[in-house]
């Protein structure tokens, strides 16, 4: 009769966890077209020259952000792992718009691929405003006298 070493044991436990499975074999992740949406407009706010939500409402403010009237304004289509974007921004002067559009396109794009594994079909985005930097930013850069 042989005898089994500890090793052998443990290696055939049924409450030893199993290995992971394969990523292939585990399943899919679906995201909804409001989720692309927020990652759309993230990347386009993450590039230089565009304009901050407070800064593109105008003498609305924050009424304007709540009702929706501030850019980046996005909209997508997704279908499986592929996407169709349209972005309208609003640049900061003097930042030259067709430049900036250009970076928003190709940001949106890479950051899409990089953060939810879509492929971005087309990635629309057209300059609707230009505003000037908001007072706000260059004030908290001052040092205040005290």
């Amino acid at each position: 009769m042989a005898e089994t070493t500890p090793r052998e044991t443990v290696a055939h436990d049924a409450s030893a966890p199993a290995a992971p499975a394969d990523a292939g074999s585990r399943g899919e992740l679906h995201l909804s077209e409001r989720a692309v949406q927020r990652l759309t407009t993230a990347a386009a706010r993450e590039v230089d020259g565009v304009a901050a939500a407070a800064d593109s409402s105008g003498s609305l403010g924050a009424l304007g952000s709540a009702l929706g009237r501030d850019y980046p304004r996005v909209d997508c289509e997704v279908a499986g792992n592929r996407v169709r974007a349209s972005v309208q921004i609003a640049t900061v002067w003097p930042y030259p718009a067709a430049q900036v559009a250009a970076a928003v396109r190709d940001h949106v794009r890479d950051r899409l691929a990089e953060l939810a594994d879509l492929h971005a079909d087309a990635v629309h985005v057209s300059v609707e405003k230009v505003v000037r930097a908001s007072s706000t930013a260059s004030t908290s850069t001052r040092r205040r006298v005290q």
